[in-house]
């Protein structure tokens, strides 16, 4: 256990399957913690703060503020009007992905296409369980996802760099609802693709702690 949540209980625990999310309330000074049970999950994170919780947590903001595309424990998580929402208290993978978000599935589709399950899907079926009927989830922060940008700024899903039992801990600097998705693997930045025989369909789990 991180030495972070010392001198802190669970007051909550949820389990996440590939393809599901979650959504939850957390108070201020709670902790969140994401653990990856099976190894190379991603954990895509959405949430909303501020008056009304309407203040969602926003990637490119937070990129902005911490004038860095990497996360590092310590970095505040801000919200679209710069409102420090979450603080990194612990992360033992340190590569996260501030970048890429789901795509939706197309409206129009033939006999002959594939429909590809994604993301978005379960965090819009999360968000309106909590309530946020119409809420905006395309601007995620996907732990554990390891995106590359290449030498002309294309970018390239890798294999996550999260083994079995890596954790990130966040603690909620405002109320704030939260949305978690144990996401699909994707071949390419949101879009996912067929299930091969090494991919893992292990479950995430996430505490809260008071």
């Amino acid at each position: 256990m991180a030495n972070v949540l010392v001198g802190h209980r669970v007051v909550r625990t949820y389990q996440v399957g590939v393809g599901t999310a979650v959504s939850f309330e957390v108070a201020a000074n709670q902790l969140i913690q994401i653990i990856d049970l099976a190894g190379h999950q991603v954990a895509g994170f959405v949430a909303y703060g501020g008056e009304d919780r309407r203040e969602r947590l926003s990637t490119s903001t937070t990129m902005t503020a911490n004038a860095s595309i990497v996360l590092k424990k310590g970095d505040k998580l801000y919200g679209t009007d710069r409102t420090a929402i979450f603080e990194v208290m612990d992360d033992t993978v340190g590569r996260h992905d501030l970048i890429t978000g789901p795509l939706p599935v197309p409206e129009t589709t033939t006999t002959a296409m594939t429909v590809q399950p994604t993301s978005r899907d379960s965090f819009i079926a999360a968000a309106n369980e909590a309530g946020l009927n119409g809420v905006d989830v395309s601007d995620p922060i996907n732990w554990f996802k390891h995106v590359i940008i290449k030498q002309r700024g294309e970018l390239e899903v890798k294999e996550s760099f999260s083994e079995r039992g890596d954790t990130v801990v966040l603690r909620a600097l405002t109320d704030a609802v939260v949305l978690v998705s144990n996401s699909y693997h994707e071949r390419r930045p949101g879009v996912t693709a067929g299930k091969t025989a090494v991919d893992k369909d292990g479950e995430l789990i996430v505490r809260v702690y008071a």
